[in-house]
């Protein structure tokens, strides 16, 4: 591999990513919409996640002077792109082998996990530029002095704590490197300009925490969800096999080698420093799967050295099975827009589609929309996060005030944060969908319409549109 050829395949699939996701036949995602909401209304922080996500998509929404899914999610495989890039000169630099710069590109445009959130807009998908900019200006950085790389490295760090809390994981690789290899140690004035960069750009989501209630800090902690000291063997199980799903069966094998190298006692130092730049994560969270629950996505940030680890391991003991992971990876790359394209077709042996929680969204909401139509009510309430989402952005063109219904308390979603119903609404007739029972005043109250959907991420759930008084929904608030 060269880096030629790195540069054409890196270019060639996300042509293809691009071209595909304009045929793409899914809906957005709860939290797709729910980053698009943000988009609409630029701030400094939001209730479940730093700013960052909102900023991208209200960029390229605003390039292609439109609000359609594509424009949502185009940056994606764009952004994408640019970490692959990256990737090449920080592999090169890290292990000195312009071999495993042009490897890295590629397997890390290629691997699963990036090709199925090339698909989708993610929080990773825009931390991962800031990273792989991260690492390059620290491979300089551990070999020479300079302000201005460490500036920059602090705006990315910065930046990339923005996109997403978990960039802070690399201080604390970045830390453990010094620690125990005296080659990746940065001079102290470096570091102190590193750190004093990063806390600049951090600075306007720690004031908006601050005047929130710690809202998106409170929600990550809500995330971890510890609860004493538990053992879920299964869990954490599960977690570190998905894993080999989320970069592919040949780099995670690879990087567990490394492992068993490191354990044994052989492992050189370029491999010491990459493990100490990717392992801890990994390992944090399946102590996280251990005590609690952890998504496959959660150790994402492992893999941008995970991935330049892999490639470095590979080239000095088998170098053909690159070229096997390139080939299972890139079929996964071309499988993947295919199932978003043909989203309704490809089901799984039960008959469920594959990507079925991304489908039937927009129907409800529009179902929605003819009952509060026929019922004459302009307002819209929901008890359901995911109903919420797809209704603002589905209905966002149409003459309805969407509210959510809240309990008073801290809410439970953005949308109970922002756009509660309250007793101000008085006896303003609304329409209420929810899957409970409903009565206003001791009196149950008969659904205008059935919206139970045979098809779709909802299916069978029993899910009913109530017109009521605003006022039987806000009697908890007053």
């Amino acid at each position: 591999m060269n880096l030629r050829i790195s540069l054409i395949l890196i270019l060639a699939i996300t042509a293809f990513r691009i071209v595909m996701l304009r045929y793409d036949t899914t809906n957005l995602f709860v939290d797709e919409a729910q980053y698009w909401m943000w988009s609409q209304h630029l701030a400094f922080g939001y209730y479940s996640k730093p700013p960052m996500i909102a900023w991208i998509i209200h960029f390229f929404t605003w390039l292609g002077g439109s609000q359609e899914i594509f424009w949502v999610r185009v940056g994606s495989p764009i952004l994408h792109m640019i970490t692959a890039l990256i990737l090449i000169p920080a592999g090169t630099r890290l292990t000195g082998s312009r071999q495993v710069g042009a490897w890295s590109g590629i397997a890390y445009a290629t691997l699963p996990g990036v090709a199925l959130s090339s698909i989708f807009m993610s929080t990773d998908t825009v931390l991962f530029p800031f990273l792989a900019l991260t690492l390059l200006c620290y491979s300089y950085l551990i070999e020479r002095r300079s302000v201005c790389l460490a500036l920059l490295m602090g705006v990315c760090i910065g930046f990339g704590t923005l996109s997403k809390y978990a960039m802070l994981y690399f201080a604390a690789t970045a830390i453990l490197s010094a620690i125990f290899i005296p080659k990746a140690r940065m001079a102290l004035r470096d570091t102190a300009l590193a750190i004093f960069a990063t806390i600049v750009v951090i600075a306007p989501n720690i004031w908006w925490n601050m005047a929130n209630g710690g809202a998106t800090l409170k929600h990550t902690s809500d995330n971890a969800d510890w609860h004493g000291l538990n053992f879920h063997l299964d869990d954490a199980a599960a977690f570190f096999g998905s894993q080999f799903g989320v970069i592919g069966p040949v780099l995670f094998g690879a990087m567990v080698m490394v492992f068993y190298r490191l354990v044994r006692g052989k492992a050189n130092t370029t491999e010491k420093h990459l493990f100490i730049l990717s392992w801890p994560i990994v390992l944090v969270i399946v102590v996280q799967a251990l005590i609690s629950h952890a998504y496959a996505n959660w150790a994402a940030t492992a893999y941008a050295a995970g991935v330049i680890l892999a490639v470095f391991y590979l080239l000095q003991a088998k170098e053909r099975l690159l070229t096997t992971s390139l080939v299972i990876n890139g079929i996964t790359s071309i499988i993947f827009p295919f199932l978003a394209v043909y989203s309704h077709q490809i089901t799984l042996p039960n008959g469920k589609p594959v990507l079925n929680r991304y489908l039937g969204r927009a129907d409800l909401s529009w179902n929605i929309a003819a009952a509060a139509g026929r019922s004459g009510t302009a307002t819209i309430v929901a008890d359901n996060r995911d109903i919420l989402a797809d209704l603002f952005y589905t209905l966002r063109d149409e003459p309805f005030t969407i509210r959510a219904r809240s309990n008073g308390d801290f809410p439970n979603n953005y949308y109970e944060q922002e756009f509660p119903l309250t007793s101000a609404s008085g006896d303003e007739p609304v329409i209420f969908v929810t899957e409970e029972n409903v009565s206003c005043h001791g009196t149950i109250v008969d659904p205008v319409a059935n919206l139970t959907s045979a098809t779709g991420y909802l299916a069978g759930r029993k899910i009913k549109a109530y017109v009521v008084p605003a006022s039987c929904l806000t009697n908890r608030l007053t």
